[in-house]
């Protein structure tokens, strides 16, 4: 990918869990600052690892990068303690909506500020109230109570709150109604475009994150099978066929043919 200059370079890496189950094998990405990026892939392909990896969360569950390495600005992160990582400006959305559940949501926006490096903790609930005018009807109800898409748009409020460089986002269609997602993701897009946020959009729904990221990766079983722009993996037979739901005759596609699938999964011989 040729992507002008990289915030982020992940260079093949491999992961494992308890020293023993290796989950990543040789796994590259690149993240041009300023821009989107999507890992598009199945349930266990290793998606959520992989970001777990770049913001050091692997460690709390005796998962290690045991080779290869993780560039964040030049410098070698892969290493660090996830407090550190966080503190240079990447910050993880993890999947499942995890709000603080008694605290009201501003209160859970304000969580996030304590990573802030300039500007007043009013200044930036202001410029999420800005991107996410819902939030401000609700922000003296408790969390745990308002609907699973302002829960949603509360930890991503959260995630600004830090000021963030790069932005790692889970899942975050998950569970959602489709009007929800629609308006969800057109305000990540605008934080993209107008605060320059660099993000890394992890999506079971292809359709989604091509129409989203410009550029995609594809993974499956801990290595990554393919990436180019986004329209061109929208236009290939196999993406169409396996990620987009649609066989060649554009009609949806059945688990009866997994099988087949197997064997002509091309791109991986």
């Amino acid at each position: 990918m040729d992507t002008g200059e990289a915030i982020l370079k992940i260079n093949n890496i491999e992961v494992k869990y308890h020293e023993v189950i290796l989950v990543l094998k040789g796994v590259s990405i690149e993240i041009p600052r300023g821009g989107i990026v999507a890992l598009l892939g199945a349930n266990g392909a290793g998606k959520s690892t992989t970001l777990k990896a770049i913001s050091g969360l692997l460690k709390t569950e005796d998962g290690e990068v045991t080779d290869g390495a993780i560039e964040f600005e030049g410098r070698h992160i892969h290493h660090e303690r996830a407090a550190m990582i966080a503190k240079m400006g990447i910050v993880q959305v993890i999947e499942g909506r995890r709000v603080f559940e008694h605290l009201t949501v501003e209160e859970n926006l304000k969580v996030g500020a304590h990573l802030r490096k300039s500007g007043s903790v009013r200044d930036g609930l202001e410029l999420v109230y800005h991107y996410f005018p819902r939030l401000r009807e609700k922000r003296n109800e408790i969390s745990g109570f308002v609907s699973g898409g302002e829960q949603q748009m509360t930890v991503v409020g959260r995630a600004l709150m830090t000021e963030p460089k790069l932005v790692l986002l889970d899942e975050p269609s998950m569970g959602l109604a489709p009007k929800l997602i629609h308006e969800i993701f057109n305000i990540i897009t605008k934080l993209n475009k107008e605060e320059h946020i660099s993000i890394l959009l992890v999506e079971q729904n292809a359709k989604l994150a091509l129409n989203v990221a410009p550029y995609a990766y594809v993974m499956e079983t801990g290595r990554i099978v393919m990436d180019d722009s986004s329209e061109k993996l929208s236009a290939n037979e196999d993406i169409k066929d396996f990620y987009l739901g649609l066989t060649d005759k554009g009609g949806r596609k059945s688990f009866r043919d997994v099988k087949h699938y197997k064997r002509r999964k091309r791109w991986l011989t």
